[in-house]
């Protein structure tokens, strides 16, 4: 009789310590995913402002070229009518 109980007792520490080391093991991955997690959350939050920083940036910039085409067309069509004044002198 005492001969089944130690094998019975000796499964479950078997069983216990495996238990554990998995656990162990399930508890090491997940600080690892966390720090990864916290990581790549910070990545995103960055990069979602510098999108956003780049967005503005090109918005102004085209503002700035649709001035500065306009400017540039304007110039242009007086220098046309400046050399056809000077022409027909």
């Amino acid at each position: 009789m005492y001969g089944n109980n130690d094998a019975s007792e000796e499964d479950k520490k078997r069983q216990l310590n495996a238990l554990n080391m998995q656990l162990s093991m399930l508890d090491s991955d997940q600080k690892k995913f966390f720090n990864e997690k916290n990581i790549l959350e910070a990545e995103i939050r960055k990069n979602k402002m510098d999108t956003e920083r780049l967005r503005i940036d090109l918005s102004e910039k085209q503002k700035r070229f649709d001035k500065i085409t306009f400017q540039f067309s304007q110039n242009e069509d007086e220098i046309k009518r400046i050399k056809r004044k000077l022409t027909s002198l």
